[in-house]
């Protein structure tokens, strides 16, 4: 069994549905159009206050992957104690980082927030059964006339899905892909809010574990120099996934890079802040090479038609292990609270230049160490 403190899926549920009530005036509820394989309705919540026309929305999920038990947690805790700071006039500390309430206030002012805690029901419940199995990944889909259940939400996203980079057509392995792009509920359910909500012009999911900051590609190496050469080509067919070599390089152009980069530098140093850990960003490759995830997914679907909005995503990977003690997921929480909030204050600093208004001051926070900034752990 996992360790205790963490929320049952029936925990989050009720979590969600408590904020979308006590908080009506700033908070919507959002039921998600399909239920998961195992018939639970799944929730998901928008804070923001005003109907601007120019309003960013950044989308959070968390909770993909069964046993990666900390981030549902930390996506419903937060949008509560965002909620409450916000009607009571008040800030919020984080370990050594904090923010102001005329931050918090600018905040929910300038942005949609839409958070989907837990994506992957159906897993958790079996993670946590005294009867089922803690380290449990995938979906609990039965794909009949298979000899294994469950589907790797995170490898059944619309992106290079048929290359079978980093993933596999065996369904007993933890990185079954599934039948087709978005054959299973849950992803199409992530896939209904990037439609719905058109704002969606920014994105993090939420896993566990590598203390890492990830941003595209992860079908391989990144180039700004070559827009011919790009996932859509299928001149370059069979050549992509393997870093290190000069065959194929996946284009991401040089502005889109450096917002990466800067961006994710800005959530790193802001979670060094909390207690000292300092998280590495690099691009998703340099985990291990990988398809049909739902970052690479979501900042593809303008380059494959232009019509869509442009979707800025990363991956978070927090924490040690999949299910630290209670205790020490709380100082995770924290920090993955930081990323969250830092990625979200982008966004109203980035609204404010473009209106010509002065943006928000930044958090204040210890600055992180230097020698933590020189010693930073490879992945």
């Amino acid at each position: 069994m996992p360790p205790s403190g963490y929320l049952s899926a029936t925990g989050i549920e009720s979590a969600v549905v408590h904020i979308t009530t006590t908080y009506p005036s700033i908070c919507q509820l959002i039921v998600l159009p399909e239920p998961s394989i195992e018939g639970r309705i799944i929730r998901a919540f928008k804070i923001g206050s005003g109907s601007a026309a120019d309003r960013p929305g950044v989308l959070f999920t968390g909770g993909v992957h069964a046993r990666e038990l900390i981030n549902p947690d930390t996506v419903v805790s937060l949008g509560l104690k965002l909620c409450r700071a916000y009607t009571r006039g008040r800030g919020l500390k984080f370990g050594g980082k904090s923010y102001s309430a005329s931050m918090i206030k600018s905040l929910v002012h300038a942005v949609d927030i839409i958070m989907l805690p837990l994506v992957n029901p159906d897993g958790r419940v079996h993670v946590q059964s005294p009867t089922g199995y803690e380290m449990w990944r995938k979906n609990r889909n039965p794909n009949p006339g298979l000899p294994c259940m469950g589907v790797d939400l995170n490898r059944n996203f619309d992106f290079l899905w048929s290359t079978g980079i980093g993933t596999s057509s065996d369904s007993c392995s933890d990185t079954f892909k599934g039948s087709a792009p978005f054959s299973e509920p849950e992803t199409r359910n992530v896939r209904y809010l990037l439609e719905t909500y058109h704002n969606i012009g920014y994105f993090m999911d939420i896993h566990s574990y590598s203390e890492l900051v990830l941003y595209p590609w992860g079908d391989d190496e990144n180039q700004t120099t070559d827009p011919a050469m790009n996932f859509r080509n299928p001149a370059y067919d069979g050549l992509r996934g393997t870093p290190g070599d000069t065959v194929y390089r996946e284009h991401l152009p040089a502005a889109d890079l450096d917002w990466f980069v800067s961006t994710g530098s800005r959530l790193r140093d802001a979670m060094a802040i909390v207690r000292g850990r300092l998280y590495t960003i690099q691009q998703s490759i340099g985990l291990y090479p990988t398809s049909a995830t739902s970052d690479d997914y979501v900042y593809s679907r303008n380059s494959a038609d232009a019509s869509r909005r442009k979707v800025f995503g990363f991956t978070l990977e927090t924490a040690r292990e999949f299910q630290p003690a209670y205790a020490e997921a709380l100082d995770v929480m924290a920090e993955s609270s930081v990323a969250i909030l830092e990625l979200c204050l982008t966004l109203v600093a980035g609204r404010e230049r473009a209106a010509g208004r002065r943006p928000v001051v930044q958090a204040s926070g210890r600055r992180a160490d230097r020698s933590r900034r020189r010693g930073r752990r490879k992945p």
